[in-house]
């Protein structure tokens, strides 16, 4: 009797440990994931922010269908879940990179697969140098909420993403954001002018904590609504011709209508890979442009 309870005792542990374990799937996988820190030991490498709303979390993407990372071209630092560690960079990028209150979007949309490996993959081409990406973005958020708090929790992400390069001689060579936002601003008729001054405000932060640079990528047309995102739309022009902090990288959502999903608003991934693909190509060879003349 003893020996069958004992069996049985055994058999529920098993049961619940393994219970546990398919519940807590994803942290495990993460947890097991191998650190590559030591294969950049001693390298150049350049760290790039990719920030902006839904579209830029991968609202709608496809990990599957996106693109594998070249091998060595990209790494994801994961500021909240292993702050210890590079691994390799996987769609989606910043899956489980959610911070209560700042950037967060468990409550609003699943992080299905992004325009990261496209742009790394692009990126890598023309410069030759490794990306080490930081997930920073969240559903729905608009320019006030950038300002208020969520540009801190990225500088944040940023500076531990900095401190792990550092311990392990890893160089920084560039420091760079990719941005994708506005449709919330649309949602809530942002003049054209405060949408600039914000942007510029945004960028007066993120400058001071040693970002070079914002690659920006225009947001796309609303299907349901003809016409709802073109203020918005035009003042990301004006900025980019305005302010030198500001590059504009891509112009192609505008073009992809047939990849927004029912909603009009979000792209699915082969229109998340196109945009990648092209924003990171514009954005290597601005870096590589530099590069050359300094």
């Amino acid at each position: 009797m003893k020996r069958r309870g004992f069996l049985l005792a055994t058999g529920i542990s098993a049961v619940i440990i393994l219970g546990i374990l398919f519940v807590k799937k994803d942290w495990l996988v993460n947890l097991l994931a191998r650190d590559r820190t030591e294969e950049l030991w001693g390298q150049q490498v350049d760290v790039i922010l990719f920030m902006g709303q839904s579209n830029m979390s991968g609202a709608e993407g496809n990990a599957k269908e996106a693109p594998e990372v070249t091998e060595g071209a990209g790494y994801e630092y994961r500021a909240v879940t292993r702050p210890d560690a590079l691994l390799a960079l996987k769609e989606p990028l910043g899956g489980k990179e959610h911070r209560e209150g700042f950037l967060d979007d468990r409550e609003l949309l699943e992080r299905k697969g992004t325009m990261a490996s496209a742009f790394v993959n692009a990126y890598y081409e023309e410069t030759a140098v490794p990306v080490v990406a930081i997930a920073a973005s969240r559903g729905s958020s608009s320019m006030g909420s950038w300002l208020e708090r969520l540009a801190q929790d990225a500088l944040e992400r940023l500076e531990l993403c900095r401190n792990h390069l550092e311990r392990n001689h890893i160089q920084i060579r560039h420091c760079y954001m990719v941005w994708m936002q506005g449709e919330a601003d649309a949602n809530k008729e942002t003049p054209a002018e405060e949408y600039m001054e914000d942007m510029r405000m945004l960028m007066d932060q993120m400058e001071a904590g040693g970002v070079e640079t914002c690659f920006l990528i225009q947001i796309g047309n609303h299907l349901q609504q003809p016409g709802h995102h073109r203020e918005i739309q035009q003042a990301q022009l004006a900025l980019c011709q305005q302010d030198k902090r500001i590059v504009l990288a891509s112009t192609l959502p505008a073009q992809l209508d047939e990849e927004l999903d029912e909603g009009g608003v979000h792209f699915s991934q082969t229109g998340l890979n196109q945009i990648g693909r092209d924003a990171g190509s514009a954005a290597g060879a601005f870096v590589k442009a530099q590069s050359e003349t300094n």
